[in-house]
């Protein structure tokens, strides 16, 4: 009798975790389509055989849309930030002192955990990012980026959130393997419609 009441006890806790999970993130309507801008840091250190970088941080901007349905979101990203080239050593390099312009256009996957009007997430993505090196070159390529994130939503069609995320990209400039590890910090909020 004692085990049956356990085993009770058990399915109805996990039963009201299961339901607060999946139907607490409507209480306030949020959900549907959505529109939002985006600021923040961007921490850059690039790499290449035989050279080393120092990391360099600057503002970055961008703007997303997507689609949130109950704890998963899918949106599209882009942000643009423009680093400059900080060598540690080999000051004659022809990249020293320039600007490296890098951007993301991509899909972001995310999942949210909801608790009422503040929703924790997890986000991954893919998607192209570009790094053009002025009067040197230019690429395009595929990468990938993974992070954390905090939403809180003001009312049915408003919310703030804070994210992080790493992106990993490598590119071809002149004929050698740019590899870019960034960090991106950033802020903005999200209308629904």
């Amino acid at each position: 009798m004692k085990r049956r009441m356990d085993m009770k006890k058990i399915l109805i806790s996990a039963f009201i975790l299961v339901f607060s999970l999946v139907f607490v993130s409507s209480a306030y309507g949020q959900g549907g389509f959505y529109l939002g801008l985006q600021g923040g840091l961007s921490a850059q250190k690039p790499s290449l055989t035989d050279i080393e970088f120092n990391t360099n941080t600057t503002f970055l901007y961008g703007a997303r849309a997507g689609i949130k349905f109950m704890m998963l979101a899918l949106e599209v990203n882009y942000f643009q930030a423009a680093h400059d080239i900080d060598l540690k050593e080999f000051p004659t390099f022809d990249w020293a002192d320039r600007e490296i312009d890098y951007n993301y256009l991509g899909l972001n996957l995310k999942y949210f955990f909801p608790l009422s009007f503040l929703n924790p997430y997890i986000t991954a993505g893919y998607g192209y990012y570009t790094a053009s090196i002025r009067n040197i070159d230019k690429d395009t390529d595929r990468g990938f980026n993974f992070g954390l994130g905090l939403e809180l939503h003001l009312g049915k069609k408003f919310s703030l959130l804070a994210e992080g995320k790493y992106h990993h990209v490598k590119l071809d400039i002149e004929e050698r393997d740019l590899k870019i590890g960034d960090f991106t910090f950033s802020g903005g909020f999200n209308i629904y419609f």
